[in-house]
């Protein structure tokens, strides 16, 4: 290419990029870049078409007994919670996949305009491009909306209560900050693990003011959310007999990663692992579900290191892999129960074919699962062999509402697009998933963008990126990686590292104390 076209198209380019950031921060921009945003969806519903995510069939199970004066599965109810089966129930019952995938565009062009509105009030009109443009080109952060999972509904709900805690900063005044305490309960409501977030209250006093405006901020903050957790824990408790937000914190952190991932669960540790391994030797399950966490909580103290070092591992984990879209799955066949860690795969064990874990499942299926069990223990699940068992139940009554509620689950579940997709398309985005820069290029980036230019608006990006940090920690405290898992808070690193190297700079001390009359003219 000869210099004069090279000089040219230089040129074209500056002014495309100079129109579109004139455009940030306006309403008609806005709208553009919602307009790109639901193309570029689109573009990548040709190779991602929408399809069922992670656990779905456990969230529609649950949506099907909302409302129910007494569900057949109350503590199935209890161990998720009830935002991502609302959406995803009532998506696929109003108007099934292409409904769907309509809402789920939408969602992802609002995250991606929530997200650039933040970095316009904190670091104005070419860090709100910067956000924009990142995220429209980001394929891991789309790829999340082409699954209907909670996946998804976490990032749009992380992206709106970025939102709301950026403009509580930049406003200062306490029902901003009760807002965003309220925007926190509803991230618990999509994702339990989201009620560590609580923890970052002290960050919130970074904003200028006296210590009790501080104060009063942080606490209005931490009393909304905090009163808001305790209504949904207090409605838990008056159905289902069980004080908490989501039932699973014993059987989860940190019990899962001690037993599945680093393997430090023994009968040595202490009493209440010899009793656990009691329990696993008399009846295969454990009866008393607190030993759980008090065994696990006794492998982390006989295997610190180990622990933490498992801990860490998973931690970089999040920071450094891609997220990919695998191939639509064999429409599934509406049958029996098909609950959590129940597969019809096989494989072969020293000769014989026994169900294949999914997942990363130490088991194929529990003895007595979580999703079957009762406080009283009137539904049992009786084995008639290695891989044949069956759900029992007391009465007729509760055998007829099981079969509905698995063949009305089961039916949801069918109503995903069927149109054909491109597998070379699908194969190109997932590559340039693994090309796109990790989260923690992102951190290092904006860390190093916030200690050199020293923007003005750095508060807000550095409590979103702690929040998000706080989310990867809490979740990896429990289990292994998933890239699930950081890619909906992800934005928060691309906002740090556009605010630090594209944000207003804070104006130097000799200026900053030179007299007004002295300063030079623009």
């Amino acid at each position: 290419m000869s210099w004069a076209r090279t000089t040219a198209l230089r040129t074209r380019v500056g002014r495309l990029l100079g129109a579109a950031e004139r455009l940030a921060g306006t309403r008609r921009g806005a709208l553009v870049l919602v307009v790109v945003a639901l193309a570029v969806y689109a573009f990548e519903s040709v190779g991602w078409p929408l399809q069922e995510g992670r656990d779905l069939g456990v969230y529609l199970r649950y949506y099907v007994q909302i409302g129910q004066p007494h569900p057949v599965f109350p503590w199935a109810m209890l161990s998720r919670t009830p935002l991502t089966p609302v959406v995803a129930g009532l998506l696929l019952s109003a108007g099934g996949g292409l409904l769907a995938e309509v809402v789920m565009a939408v969602l992802f062009a609002l995250s991606v305009l929530a997200w650039s509105a933040v970095a316009f009030s904190v670091g104005g009109r070419r860090t709100a491009l910067g956000v924009a443009v990142a995220l429209l080109v980001y394929p891991g952060y789309g790829g999340l909306f082409h699954e209907l999972s909670s996946d998804a509904v976490f990032a749009a709900s992380f992206a709106g209560w970025a939102f709301l805690l950026s403009r509580a900063l930049q406003g200062r005044a306490w029902p901003a900050f009760a807002a965003a305490g309220a925007g926190l309960a509803l991230l618990a409501l999509a994702r339990p693990a989201n009620q560590a977030l609580l923890v970052i209250a002290p960050l919130l006093m970074i904003n200028p003011g006296s210590w009790r405006q501080r104060i009063a901020r942080a606490a209005a903050f931490v009393a909304t959310a905090g009163v808001l957790l305790l209504v949904w824990a207090g409605y838990n408790d008056v159905r289902y007999d069980d004080f908490t937000v989501a039932r699973g914190g014993d059987a989860s952190v940190p019990l899962f990663r001690a037993f599945v991932t680093d393997r430090i669960m023994s009968s040595d540790n202490g009493p209440a692992s010899r009793r656990l391994a009691a329990a696993v030797r008399d009846h295969l399950l454990p009866l008393n579900y607190s030993v759980l966490g008090q065994a696990a909580r006794e492998a982390v103290r006989r295997h610190p290191w180990k622990y933490t070092r498992g801990v860490a591992t998973s931690f970089w984990q999040e920071l450094s892999q891609p997220l990919y879209v695998p191939a639509r799955p064999l429409p599934a066949v509406p049958g029996p129960h098909q609950g959590p860690g129940v597969t019809p795969a096989t494989v072969v064990v020293g000769g014989k074919r026994l169900p294949k874990p999914s997942e990363g499942e130490p088991i194929p299926a529990a003895h007595q699962g979580d999703y079957v069990s009762t406080p009283d223990g009137h539904i049992r699940e009786v084995w008639r062999s290695a891989i044949d068992h069956g759900i029992v139940f007391p009465d007729a009554r509760d055998q007829r509402r099981y079969v509905y509620i698995e063949r009305h689950a089961g039916e949801l579940g069918t109503r995903f697009p069927t149109r054909r997709d491109s597998g070379w398309l699908r194969l190109q985005l997932n590559h340039a998933s693994k090309a796109y820069p990790r989260p923690w290029m992102w951190l290092l980036i904006g860390v190093i963008g916030l200690a050199v230019r020293r923007p003005r608006g750095w508060p807000a990006p550095v409590v979103l990126a702690a929040s998000a940090l706080v989310v990867i920690l809490v979740t990896v405290l429990g289990v292994y990686a998933v890239p699930e898992y950081s890619v909906p808070v992800a934005p928060a690193f691309i906002m740090l590292a556009a605010v630090g190297w594209l944000g207003t700079r804070t104006m130097t001390r000799r200026v900053a104390e030179t007299p007004p009359e002295k300063v030079p003219a623009a």
